[in-house]
């Protein structure tokens, strides 16, 4: 690990090559130098684009934090269980943990190294969740259908703005873009990065119901774009994507939302209040998503297609009093077919 490694510098992530920052043999350069050290640069920058920006940072941070507490000491199975012992005695959270594991195994797996996760880091983890799944900040408020029905019925209110009110033509563009965040986040299940770099070339028209297919490129789950990700979104919010397409006549490659993905929370926030709608964050329509297809009879495999889960649990806590059970079913389906099209 001291001579491949992945290393924080500014808000990037390097990868340093011993192969091509080691001293040339007799001090003569080597005429293969030059052309080896762009395919590194180019093998770094591959790598860092498997990851999405925000896991890069998350990634970054816990690495220095890591590192800092190594001092230098090689990185093994029983020293990493050790470090997640010190994570819990400073009160971290669960999640910062499993953050600390998956960036030490992800760098190792960079350098061709052997991970450094093994039986008894597992085990600690496994440890830590159970003893402190209360910690951090805990899953968001389900944002249900009710909710975004009473989102939907407010978005285009004139709001105040400073000492001044809104204008019915202002109120009404933003209400239309208002309502889109929301229906993304909720019948669409995305996050607010997913949201923010969904571009028009994704959107298509549904060809068996009154909808629009939304497909998510890379979302957390989804890094690197190798599976077919495609949500389904329906009914009003549909019909004012679409109009907003006919309206602007945008490039393929032009953003849905042009806003970044905290500008994005804020807005779908204020959007709630304005509704009556309290303690909701950006992550409360995918948590309602689950909850609502759930009440509504969907198969638990259902709703992992709608949303895009990758297990049964995940489906399950978001789900937590809503009636949830894990049960084998097919695993196929499409989006124009799937829990959307059926219960919302």
């Amino acid at each position: 690990m001291e001579d491949s490694y992945f290393r924080r510098h500014g808000r990037r992530l390097h990868y340093r090559d011993p192969a091509v920052h080691g001293a040339s043999v007799s001090g003569l350069a080597d005429p293969g130098r030059s052309a080896l050290e762009r395919a590194t640069r180019t093998a770094r920058q591959l790598a860092e684009a498997s990851l999405s920006p925000n896991t890069r940072r998350a990634y970054s941070g816990a690495l220095r934090r890591l590192d800092a507490w190594l001092k230098g000491r090689p990185l093994e199975d029983a020293t990493l269980a050790t470090y997640l012992g010190e994570l819990h005695d400073q009160g971290r959270a669960p999640a910062s943990a499993a953050t600390a594991v998956a960036a030490a195994c992800f760098r190792a797996r960079l350098a061709g190294d052997p991970s450094p996760a093994g039986e008894r880091t597992a085990r600690v983890l496994a440890g830590y969740r159970r003893t402190a799944g209360n910690r951090g900040r805990g899953q968001a408020r389900p944002f249900g259908a009710a909710d975004f029905d009473a989102v939907l019925a407010t978005c285009d209110r004139p709001r105040r703005r400073g000492r001044g009110r809104e204008s019915e033509k202002v109120a009404l563009e933003r209400g239309r873009l208002d309502a889109v965040i929301a229906g993304l986040l909720f019948m669409a299940g995305m996050r607010r990065s997913e949201v923010s770099a969904l571009r028009w070339a994704d959107i298509a028209i549904a060809a068996h119901v009154d909808g629009v297919l939304v497909t998510v490129r890379r979302g957390k789950m989804n890094q690197e774009g190798e599976t077919k990700d495609v949500r389904l979104v329906k009914g009003s919010v549909a019909r004012t994507i679409r109009m907003i397409e006919t309206v602007t006549n945008p490039a393929p490659e032009d953003r849905v939302v042009p806003l970044s993905p905290k500008m994005v929370g804020l807005r779908f926030q204020a959007a709630a209040r304005a509704a009556g709608v309290e303690d909701v964050t950006a992550h409360s329509g995918r948590v309602g998503l689950a909850s609502e297809l759930t009440k509504r009879g969907a198969s638990t495999t259902d709703v992992m297609l709608a949303g895009n889960w990758k297990t049964s649990r995940m489906v399950a806590h978001y789900s937590a009093g809503a009636g949830a059970t894990a049960e084998s079913a097919p695993a196929w389906a499409t989006a124009e077919h799937g829990a959307v099209a059926r219960y919302l």
